[in-house]
């Protein structure tokens, strides 16, 4: 049986930062914690206004630092779709990013098991697939 607490927030925030190498800092604390509870791939925005609930004294660009911290340092994806503003993803396992145009969701889309990206594109010879930033369209529904 998982003990809850080990995968507390918190508990996920101080692993992360502490395998990076980074120092952790309450603010940076806060705002990993905040993107590690987040399943919707907050804006820089909506994770001020959501980590401001636990730590009021912070500020918007303390948080845009620990972020850019955080995303430099592997801890989590920053990614940027057409002309929005960036949104912040804690999924460090290969996935793709499918923009729902109905419902304005961002969802991860894991490749199918057994699938590696080399499967699915038509790559040139030899290539090895480090990472993958594909973002998809579509309409899904509810």
């Amino acid at each position: 049986m998982v003990n809850s607490k080990s995968n507390s927030p918190r508990s996920m925030a101080t692993s992360l930062v502490r395998n990076a190498g980074v120092r952790m800092t309450r603010q940076r604390r806060a705002v990993l914690e905040t993107i590690l509870s987040s399943h919707d791939h907050p804006t820089a925005a909506i994770i001020f206004e959501r980590t401001k609930q636990h730590l009021p004294g912070i500020s918007l660009a303390t948080v845009y630092n620990c972020l850019e911290t955080l995303s430099e340092s592997g801890i989590i994806n920053h990614l940027n779709f057409d002309n929005g503003p960036s949104r912040f993803c804690p999924n460090l396992q290969p996935h793709v990013h499918l923009l729902d145009d109905t419902n304005n969701r961002v969802l991860d889309v894991q490749l199918k098991p057994g699938l590696r990206p080399e499967d699915v594109f038509d790559l040139p010879e030899g290539t090895c697939v480090t990472r993958m930033d594909a973002c998809l369209h579509g309409n899904v529904p509810v």
